[in-house]
C-alpha cells in the first residue's frame, strides 16, 4: 500500500508539473517596429486565432529607437522590423539570434534577388519583408506647361522653369543622395572634396523647392503646388492612384533602396512563437495581403499569383528586375549623418 501511495503521489506531481508548464509556457510573443499598420492588425488576428499566441506590437518612430530598446531589454521582444542598415549595426553587435532555416520552410519563398545583401552576407539574421525605393513623382504635363524639359533625371529638377515647384522628403541622406547621384557619386560619399561639390549643387536647388515634406509629399502633386516630387515608392503610388497624371520616374542615376526585415532577439523570450509567426507570414497568400494592405513591395515571390492585377501591374509595387539592379542601399548612414544633417540644415534656412 505504501509503493501505491508513493506511485500515486509521484504521478500526481508529475501530472501537476507537466500541466503547470504548458501553463507557463509562453504563449504570446512581442514585436517592435514601424507604427500605424506596417505590420497589419488583420494578419496579426488571424495568425493569434490559428495558433492561440498573442501579439503584442511595440509602436516607434524611428530604427535608432528600435536600437536603444532592444540593448536596454533584449529579453523583452521577440522579433523587431528595422531597415537594412540597422539589420547590420544589431548583427555586428551581437544583438541577433542567428535563424534556425529547418524551422522555416517558407524561407524558400522568398525571391533570391534580395539574399546575400551587405546588411546580411550570409542570410544567417535576417528575412525581407517590406521593399521600397525612393523615386520621383511627375506632372509632365503641368511641367511642359512651364515650359521646362520632360524630367527623366535628378538633374533635370535644377531646371528654371520649375522655381517653387518641386517637393522632397524631408532627410538630409536623401537629399544629399539625389545631389550625389545627380553628379555621377555614390550614396554616403565621405570624400571632402565632392561634399564640397554636392554641397554647392544641393544650396543651387533651394529656388525650385516649394516644400519639405516626409509624411505626405504626394498631396503637394495631387493638389497642384508641384509638379514633381521625390519620395518613397507607397507614397508615390497613393499620389498615382489620387491622380493617373502623377507618373513614377525612375531616375536613369539609380535610387536608394531599402529592405525592412525581420530580425529575432538574441534573447527572445519566445522563440518557438516567433518561429511560428514568421513561418505563417511568409505564406504566399499571407504576404501578397500584407503587401495589397501595405503598398509595399515584397520579396516572397511565391506571392505574386496572389495579388491583386492592379497590384502586379503597378511597377511602383511590383518593381521591375531591370528597377531593382539600378537601386542601391545607404551604407553606413551612421558615418555621414552628422555632416550631412549640418550642410541639410545650412541648405534649408537659405
Amino acid at each position: 500500500m505504501l509503493i501505491l501511495a508513493v506511485l500515486v503521489v509521484a504521478a500526481g506531481a508529475a501530472v501537476y508539473f507537466i500541466t503547470r508548464g504548458n501553463e507557463e509556457a509562453p504563449k504570446e510573443i512581442t514585436l517592435m517596429t514601424w507604427g500605424g499598420d506596417f505590420v497589419p492588425r488583420e494578419v496579426i488576428d488571424e495568425f493569434t486565432k490559428e495558433t492561440g499566441i498573442t501579439v503584442n506590437y511595440k509602436e516607434v518612430t524611428s530604427n535608432e529607437d528600435m536600437q536603444s530598446l532592444l540593448e536596454a531589454n533584449p529579453d523583452q521582444y521577440d522579433l523587431l522590423v528595422v531597415t537594412d542598415y540597422m539589420v547590420d549595426i544589431l548583427r555586428q553587435n551581437g544583438m541577433l539570434e542567428v535563424l534556425d532555416k529547418a524551422q522555416l520552410p517558407n524561407y524558400a519563398n522568398i525571391n533570391p534577388v534580395y539574399h546575400g545583401n551587405y546588411y546580411d552576407p550570409k542570410d544567417e539574421v535576417s528575412i525581407p519583408y517590406a521593399i521600397s525605393i525612393s523615386l520621383l513623382l511627375v506632372n509632365q504635363e503641368e511641367v511642359a506647361n512651364l515650359g521646362a524639359q520632360p524630367i527623366t533625371t535628378y538633374s533635370d529638377l535644377w531646371q528654371e522653369e520649375l522655381r517653387s515647384k518641386v517637393v522632397v522628403v524631408d532627410w538630409s541622406v536623401e537629399i544629399m543622395g539625389i545631389v550625389l547621384k545627380s553628379l555621377g557619386y555614390e550614396y554616403n560619399e565621405t570624400d571632402p572634396a565632392k561634399v564640397a561639390e554636392a554641397r554647392e549643387k544641393l544650396f543651387a536647388l533651394k529656388p525650385n523647392i516649394v516644400r519639405f515634406e516626409t509624411n505626405t509629399p504626394e498631396d503637394s502633386l495631387i493638389n497642384g503646388e508641384a509638379v514633381a516630387g521625390f519620395m518613397y515608392s507607397n507614397q508615390a503610388v497613393k499620389g498615382n492612384a489620387a491622380d493617373p497624371k502623377l507618373e513614377p520616374v525612375f531616375p536613369t542615376e539609380g535610387m536608394p533602396i531599402f529592405i525592412d526585415c525581420w530580425v529575432m532577439s538574441k534573447q527572445a523570450p519566445n522563440k518557438d512563437g516567433a518561429y511560428q509567426f514568421l513561418n505563417f507570414i511568409m505564406r504566399p497568400e499571407i504576404a501578397a495581403r500584407i503587401a495589397d494592405l501595405t503598398k509595399f513591395t515584397t520579396p516572397n515571390k511565391a506571392a505574386e499569383p496572389y495579388l491583386p492585377e492592379d497590384y502586379r501591374n503597378n511597377p511602383m509595387l511590383n518593381l521591375p528586375d531591370e528597377v531593382v539592379e539600378n537601386t542601391s542601399f545607404y551604407i553606413a548612414v551612421d558615418k555621414v549623418l552628422d555632416e550631412y544633417e549640418h550642410i541639410y540644415a545650412e541648405f534649408k534656412l537659405r
